[in-house]
């Protein structure tokens, strides 16, 4: 699992899914208290930060809550 380093904590990548379905993943999480970072494969071009790129995003939580993230996720899912 791919591991990133953010403002100086370890974060894994939960997935990698079109935008649409991550940005509903991370509004899940997140509403659950968990810090998400989203990662477009562009992070310097204005379609990546105004949300108008709808193509694979990879979803990334911290470390430690990792399996958390996953089990939330798993509840989720019809």
């Amino acid at each position: 699992m791919e591991r990133r380093l953010i403002a100086g904590k370890p974060y894994r990548r939960l997935l990698v899914a079109p935008r649409p379905v991550a940005e509903g993943m991370k509004a899940c999480l997140e509403a659950r208290g968990l810090p998400v970072y989203l990662e477009t494969p562009f992070p310097g071009l204005p379609e990546a930060a105004t949300g108008t790129y709808m193509g694979d995003v990879a979803l990334y939580v911290p470390e430690e809550v990792l399996g958390e993230a996953e089990a939330l996720l798993r509840e989720d899912v019809p």
